[in-house]
């Protein structure tokens, strides 16, 4: 048999025509001859730069390629634009995809044939793409051309670092961005661009199948799918990579990929460019603050390990939230489906905070205390201000912590309005039983019979004895206030009062500049330990008299707010400034009955130099919708008992099945009502943080409104 006189042409000079060619005819031209492989040659190195005709070169100055809104596309010529990017984007992958036919000539015999194949179909993407945008009356080449794609993938070792970089990341990406635009050019009626994005969602899905299925053959043994996906990637890149929105499952599906693998993905979040800020929860910061001690953190307490993703809630998009394990891909997919963004997550190993390998725009614990101070002193050094480890924590900032403090502070900074608390009644220092006793009867003798002892560092009333005018100081109450004062040196004693409100301000302090952000309602018990806090509900449901105390007009601003934006505000700047704090902050207050039926607000009882849970529930209700009421609450083992239900998973699961979310119909969507956990039921031992949202006010759980 005599040889073939079909001709053919080498897989090699054909890669090399598309990757070193200089004419856009030279990179989309296929062969009419038949390729073969027999001599694949030696492995080249990434050239430095990229071969392209002139108009065509890639920018490698930082300048993004920007592409239209969804909003413009009505118009032709911002079609013609997006259709630029776009194109781009499928010459890069034909040109990488010769690079690694020359890159890796070892590589099996099948995997290149493929890799061909697919190269053929980017061909013809390519020229889809430029025949219609110059239909729009765009040039290709006339916009800048960005190199992000080309040094993402380019720098690849080994044929697994180019599927899982081109097919599993790019390639996956796009079966969100072609699918979701083609639904977009049929709405504003260019059914020529939605078809051919269409062929290239169908392709796409063909091209994720081929990366996986050589990804599962190559990658590290013992490890899924998403392990080994997760730790091939190198930062920057990152499975955040390898999804646009709307999430598309149904398309990963039909490419092959199992569905833990697709949750995870649609779960997963890490920055794109953005510097974060990184958050961390912990709770027992005025323990850690009367101590003073940067002693090695001792192991959480379950306030913190069951509560540890509140700060999630405070983050914004891209940011790190370190957490001691992950919370399951359940309930973050439930959290996700209800509007709420993802924090990427940063696991802590043996009480230390992570290494974060690459730079952040600052720390945010929940409280900068001497726990979080040893917690973080390896991290400080990636924040990209400089950080002085003096501001953080020194003798003033301890003395915000200080009730004792505040009482003072308070003091000095007293208002004399007659709507405002008497600045008798608040505190006093007593360092010895005696100054109990006269402080006693100091405050009888102003009309207030019973006290109230508060340890000076001490959270959520838990650090708080009531005596009563009939009540004798023995027993456990006297041990307790002999072990504060041996611990903590003195307490602060103040008149009980008849409390008929709660609320608590919450500021931030951030580049100098302190504000207002909310003023949140407080569900407190009779002994003024918290019991939740009531979103978009400030004064719904409150007695006319309690309201029109409340919001009485001072300068068009209801008087409470305006107590705080014009009057306190300046002292509390003054205050921050001078101990160089940020930060969060809240400022607890009540409203009292005196004994003669007057109202009167106390606007200073306890500052928190921190986060708190009215800033996180604050944040929690811009998810509601307007109309709509939220309660933020923690469940804790002893209400989970007497609800009857076994564990926190069950309870979580009885909200769902009784009250399920109702979102709004809009782009974000909002939560008309429903109940749901806000931390991980699967996990909690000790306490739950649930939130209700319901249409109206009396529909909340009555026990706690």
């Amino acid at each position: 048999m005599g040889r073939s006189t079909f001709p053919m042409i080498q897989l090699q000079d054909f890669a090399k025509q598309v990757l070193f060619g200089t004419t856009i005819e030279e990179k989309l031209s296929f062969p009419r001859e038949e390729i073969i492989d027999t001599r694949p040659g030696t492995a080249i190195t990434t050239p430095r730069t990229l071969a392209r005709p002139k108009q065509l070169a890639l920018r490698e100055d930082g300048v993004r390629a920007d592409h239209p809104s969804i909003a413009k596309l009505v118009d032709e010529r911002e079609r013609g634009r997006l259709l630029h990017f776009f194109g781009n984007h499928e010459l890069l992958a034909t040109e990488l995809m010769a690079l690694a036919l020359l890159k890796f000539p070892d590589a099996p015999a099948s995997f290149r044939r493929g890799v061909l194949e697919t190269l053929k179909e980017e061909q013809i993407h390519t020229r889809m793409y430029m025949h219609r945008m110059q239909q729009c009356g765009v040039e290709f080449g006339e916009l800048p051309l960005s190199d992000y794609f080309w040094k993402s993938v380019s720098s690849m070792e080994d044929p697994l670092d180019y599927v899982t970089r081109l097919s599993l990341t790019f390639e996956q990406a796009n079966l969100d961005y072609s699918r979701e635009y083609a639904k977009v050019f049929n709405q504003v009626g260019d059914n020529a661009t939605a078809n051919i994005l269409d062929k290239i969602y169908r392709d796409e899905i063909d091209h994720v199948g081929f990366g996986l299925k050589w990804f599962s053959q190559w990658k590290a043994h013992g490890k899924t799918d998403w392990e080994a996906y997760r730790e091939r990637l190198v930062f920057p890149l990152s499975p955040a990579r390898a999804k646009g929105k709307p999430f598309n499952a149904e398309g990963r599906e039909a490419a092959g990929l199992d569905i833990e693998f697709i949750n995870d993905l649609k779960i997963f979040q890490q920055s794109r460019g953005r510097t974060p800020s990184v958050y961390w929860f912990n709770p027992d910061a005025e323990h850690s603050a009367a101590s003073d001690s940067c002693a090695p953190q001792t192991p959480p307490s379950r306030l913190q390990s069951d509560l540890a993703y509140l700060p999630a809630y405070q983050s914004r998009q891209d940011d790190l939230l370190v957490l001691e394990s992950s919370p399951s891909p359940d309930f973050q997919l439930k959290l996700q489906s209800y509007g709420f963004h993802l924090p990427e997550i940063c696991l802590s190993s043996n009480g230390a905070a992570p290494k974060i390998q690459r730079k952040v725009a600052d720390i945010r614990p929940w409280a900068w205390s001497p726990d979080s101070l040893t917690f973080f002193k390896d991290t400080l050094t990636t924040v990209t201000k400089p950080i002085q480890l003096s501001d953080l924590w020194n003798t003033e900032r301890r003395q915000l912590f200080s009730k004792i403090h505040c009482a003072e502070w308070a003091q000095h900074n007293h208002h004399s309005a007659d709507w405002l608390a008497p600045i008798e009644i608040y505190g006093k220092a007593a360092n010895t039983l005696e100054d109990i006793h006269t402080l006693r009867a100091h405050f009888k003798e102003l009309g207030h019979p019973d006290i109230v002892c508060k340890a000076p560092y001490g959270t959520a009333a838990n650090g708080n004895r009531c005596i009563h005018q009939t009540d004798t100081i023995e027993g456990a109450c006297l041990d307790w206030i002999k072990s504060t004062l041996a611990t903590q040196g003195a307490l602060l004693i103040e008149p009980w009062l008849d409390r008929v409100f709660d609320c608590s301000v919450q500021f931030e302090r951030r580049n100098g500049s302190t504000k207002v952000v909310a003023l949140t309602r407080m569900i407190n018990n009779a002994r003024g330990q918290f019991q939740g806090i009531l979103t978009n509900g400030f004064c719904k449901g409150l007695p006319p008299q309690l309201v029109r105390f409340l919001m009485e007009r001072v300068d068009g601003r209801p008087r409470i707010y305006h107590h705080y934006e014009n009057e306190l505000l300046s002292s509390l700047e003054s205050r921050l400034g001078a101990i160089n704090f940020e930060g969060s902050l809240g400022i607890d207050a009540f409203v009292y009955r005196t004994a003669n039926g007057q109202l009167k607000l106390k606007p200073i009882v306890e500052i928190n130099p921190r986060t708190t849970m009215g800033r996180i529930a604050h944040e929690i209700s811009a998810h509601n919708a307007p109309s709509s009421t939220g309660l933020f609450e923690i469940i804790t083992r002893s209400r989970l008992k007497k609800s009857k239900h076994r564990t926190f998973a069950d309870y979580s699961n009885c909200l769902d099945a009784q009250h399920p979310v109702s979102l709004t119909q809009e782009t974000k969507p909002r939560i008309i009502k429903g109940s749901f956990s806000l931390t991980d039921p699967n996990q909690a031992q000790q306490f739950l943080a649930v939130y209700h949202v319901r249409e109206h006010i009396d529909q909340l759980p009555t026990k706690s409104t």
